[in-house]
């Protein structure tokens, strides 16, 4: 059973395809369209160009802890593509530049910090 935060239809891509909003970095591209419920959803596209089946399932991984799908703000369908290099870069380079990439698409407002949450969980003793 699939995930109600996962894009899962041909039908879904497509239409994010055609009429999202889209941005472009050195490792992924970042296509984003609303779409008026209650979740966000996340499809991944991750081509061979990224390397063998290791490579593009740790790219996957990678790219789905760092959107955090289930924090972003509500209504949105997001496509994410992976690009060559993607498997080589560093987490937290690839974070920062999906964080960017979710701004100029229009999902995060422009400190990132639209979904109400802290960025690092820090409880209120400091610990």
């Amino acid at each position: 059973m699939r995930k109600p935060w996962s894009l899962a239809r041909r039908e879904q891509f497509n239409a994010v395809f055609r009429r999202g909003r889209v941005a472009q970095g050195l490792f992924t591209s970042v296509r984003a369209l609303p779409n008026g419920l209650e979740t966000s959803r996340l499809g991944l596209v991750v081509g061979k160009r990224v390397g063998g089946a290791v490579h593009r399932n740790r790219a996957k991984r990678r790219i789905r802890e760092a959107v955090n799908i289930r924090a972003l703000p509500a209504g949105w369908d997001i496509v994410v593509t992976a690009r060559p290099g993607v498997q080589s870069a560093e987490y937290a380079d690839v974070e920062r530049e999906l964080r960017g990439l979710l701004i100029r698409v229009g999902v995060l407002g422009p400190h990132g910090c639209d979904t109400g949450l802290p960025h690092s969980p820090v409880s209120e003793d400091g610990i």
